[in-house]
């Protein structure tokens, strides 16, 4: 499950064009029912929910490292940004992008942590 996740997630964040470009009518529905949101505040929290996996694969991964989850989850979208912005001329990079890619990454990974404590709690107190 995680090795899809992750060939969709470099599928979406290295396709040479926006994958949302013919989302308009969807869109559109979203903007009715929320007349709050933005394009702007959509694309941040449709980044942050991208990315919000890939904390859980990190945490899961590097169960222990939370400073490396830190690290990695600021480092990948920071290259995955350059990358747009050096070699795909369709996507547009941007640094609210990171912030908000990273966000997600640090949300998945404290999901992960915060399960693992509750199962490894359950588990020892079935054991008293």
């Amino acid at each position: 499950m995680a090795a899809a996740y992750l060939a969709a997630l470099g599928i979406i964040v290295l396709w040479p064009d926006h994958l949302d470009r013919n989302a308009g009518a969807a869109y559109a529905v979203l903007y009715d029912l929320l007349p709050a949101v933005t394009p702007r505040t959509m694309d941040f929290g449709l980044n942050i929910v991208l990315f919000i996996p890939f904390g859980i694969v990190l945490g899961a991964l590097l169960h222990g490292h939370p400073w490396r989850v830190v690290g990695i989850a600021w480092l990948v979208p920071l290259l995955v940004e350059i990358v747009q912005g050096l070699f795909l001329p369709g996507r547009t990079s941007s640094a609210a992008d990171v912030v908000a890619n990273a966000v997600g990454g640090l949300v998945g990974a404290f999901a992960m942590t915060a399960t693992r404590r509750i199962l490894l709690h359950r588990r020892t107190r079935r054991r008293r």
